[in-house]
């Protein structure tokens, strides 16, 4: 028996890595330059919220320090979390060919999406976050390592069980992935991206707080801002949001396979 768990284990690693592989090809084209675009986007985002923010309206960050890193410390955690959800929608549907293959699962599919999307924003991450500390933002090098090692992997799961959520509505409802982006989009907005929670005021700071998005965006960012404001940083509340939404998705994933893989 334990013979057939590690034989199993071994068939199911090199399908996702087969998956990922493929995965890669299609997401980002046969060449190079398509990878260009997981920094095209978020160097666009950037620019255009310093462009609207410090260069238009002419106002300041809330916290001390570069405004490219206040940005960019949200434009990470809100991509790592936002891009699995959304591409986790279809993955299904877009693989129902290579899912009549006995070795090839649903699960294995999204555990792929999952894994491709993640690491290729990690990278890019890394990539912006060095650029601005040789450019001499010396913030740009984390103080507390340990928040972002924390908070990472609760945006990715959270981004995980929303898409497989995601997923198991748009096989019912195919519509779905179009409101998908108009209902979560204006968290885009909501996030704590560009402004700081402590400065809302109530009620209206008390309705923000119920999104999880925002207090796992203040975790990973105190991981570069030693004295950033967190008074309203619930790290349970993130975590437990995080984990529900993973568990929520699997389950509910497991249920409805059989509806995932009827013909369209």
């Amino acid at each position: 028996m334990p013979q057939i768990a590690d034989r199993a284990w071994r068939v199911q690693i090199r399908v996702i890595s087969a998956l990922v592989r493929r995965e890669t090809r299609v997401h980002f084209g046969e060449y190079r330059l398509g990878y260009l675009w997981a920094v095209i986007e978020p160097a666009a985002h950037l620019g255009a919220l310093l462009l609207l923010f410090i260069y238009i309206l002419h106002r300041r960050i809330p916290v001390p320090g570069d405004p490219k890193l206040f940005f960019l410390t949200g434009l990470v955690p809100w991509f790592i979390c936002y891009k699995p959800a959304g591409y986790l929608t279809s993955a299904v549907a877009s693989n129902r060919p290579l899912l009549q293959l006995p070795p090839v699962k649903p699960l294995d599919v999204m555990i792929s999406r999952v894994i491709l999307e993640a690491t290729t924003y990690f990278l890019v991450a890394i990539l912006f976050f060095g650029a601005l500390y040789v450019g001499g933002v010396e913030n740009a090098l984390p103080r507390n390592p340990l928040a972002i090692a924390e908070s990472l992997p609760l945006l990715i799961a959270l981004g995980a069980g929303v898409g497989l959520i995601n997923a198991v509505i748009y096989a019912i409802f195919p519509q779905w992935s179009f409101l998908f982006g108009m209902i979560f989009g204006p968290l885009y907005l909501l996030s704590g991206l560009f402004f700081l929670v402590d400065e809302v005021p109530p009620p209206y700071r008390d309705y923000l707080l119920y999104n999880p998005v925002l207090h796992l965006m203040m975790w990973f960012r105190t991981g570069f801002y030693a004295s950033y404001p967190s008074a309203y940083l619930d790290r349970s509340y993130g975590a437990w949001c995080a984990i529900g939404a993973l568990v929520i998705g699997l389950g509910l994933f497991r249920i409805a396979t059989r509806k995932l893989l009827e013909p369209k």
